[in-house]
């Protein structure tokens, strides 16, 4: 793989160093192999907005127009995400930048945005107000 002609396919499987000065070496150099990936990969996930597509399966013949629907509902709760839309539905907080829940909510009070606040205090005159 990390000899492929595809530029993204290689970049995925960086070549691996490897030492013969023994077994501790051999060792070493599987478990710093494991980090180096493991810390290429946050990196990407840390530089990425996360997307996911949930295949579901609506039969098990694999044929159109049937539907079987303790089978998908089955899937959806396995998936995780019925409790997704749970945990949504509840309201809990999610990962908004300050600058986006200003947009959103700046309606509930709407001199925040004349930019006398910086963006953490215009954040607590719109809870502030929105509680009153």
């Amino acid at each position: 793989m990390a000899s492929s002609k595809c530029s993204f396919l290689s970049s995925l499987f960086p070549p691996v160093v490897q030492e013969t000065s023994g077994k501790s070496s051999k060792m070493s150099s599987i478990a710093s192999g494991f980090k180096l990936q493991l810390q290429t990969l946050l990196d990407t996930l840390s530089a990425t907005e996360p997307h996911y597509v949930r295949c579901v399966k609506p039969n098990n013949v694999l044929k159109p127009g049937i539907f079987e629907k303790i089978n998908v509902l089955q899937q959806l709760r396995c998936g995780g995400v019925l409790e997704a839309i749970r945990i949504s539905c509840a309201g809990f907080p999610s990962r908004k930048s300050f600058r986006e829940f200003i947009d959103r909510f700046s309606i509930l009070a709407p001199e925040v945005l004349n930019g006398s606040y910086n963006e953490v205090a215009a954040c607590k005159k719109i809870l502030e107000k929105s509680n009153s």
